[in-house]
């Protein structure tokens, strides 16, 4: 009986937990996609691109947000609208100077008509020039998800984020001069010659010794 007991104790938990995460996985989350990347130090000075986007939303009228970077490892350069909120119809897309400290103080987006998009989906497209190694945090804040409404005000969609970084590798394999891999190649072959030469050499005969 006891055992019995036991097990009816674990098997309880594990659906417990299991409709625990469920209800924690589910809702519209907007993230930074990819959420992490790795990228060699010959990347610097080359073009680096993240999406905001959106998943499981419902009814998207309206979004906000605002952006944080590493200025010292990220440069801004220009942002895309993406194709989500305008699967609704007409948008408004706006964003607010960048600023020399690493932010987009605000990203914005808002059909034009009483309408709405659903589903996954990407919002806009932020594009950067790596400046140097390091890490950098690419941070979501001030995020605003909103309904369309007859009234005078819209109805937030409640919603999670999920933020990104992006690693600039600072070592890499040393790239070495072309004399130089010339003159190793040279002393592998002389020594290999010289190998070669030593084990092809007759040995003396050995003399035998009568019993």
């Amino acid at each position: 009986m006891k055992i019995n007991s036991i097990l009816a104790i674990v098997f309880a938990s594990m659906i417990c937990l299991f409709f625990i995460h469920s209800a924690g996985c589910d809702g519209t989350v907007i993230s930074i996609s990819p959420a992490s990347s790795t990228l060699p130090k010959s990347a610097i000075g080359t073009n680096f691109q993240v999406n905001i986007s959106i998943s499981d939303v419902a009814n998207l009228w309206s979004w906000k947000v605002s952006l944080v970077w590493n200025p010292s490892v990220l440069d801004f350069t220009n942002i895309t609208e993406g194709p989500f909120l305008m699967s609704g119809g007409s948008t408004l897309f706006l964003n607010a100077p960048t600023q020399s400290n690493g932010s987009l103080p605000e990203i914005s987006d808002t059909l034009l008509e009483n309408v709405s998009a659903s589903g996954n989906g990407t919002l806009v497209t932020v594009n950067f020039n790596v400046t140097g190694s390091g890490q950098s945090d690419i941070t979501l804040n001030d995020t605003v998800l909103l309904q369309p409404s007859t009234e005078l005000t819209q109805s937030p969609i409640a919603h999670t984020e999920e933020n990104g970084q992006v690693t600039v590798l600072g070592t890499e394999i040393p790239e070495f001069p072309p004399w130089a891999i010339l003159i190793v190649g040279i002393v592998a072959v002389m020594c290999a010659a010289i190998f070669v030469k030593k084990r092809s050499k007759p040995k003396p005969h050995q003399k035998r010794t009568r019993p």
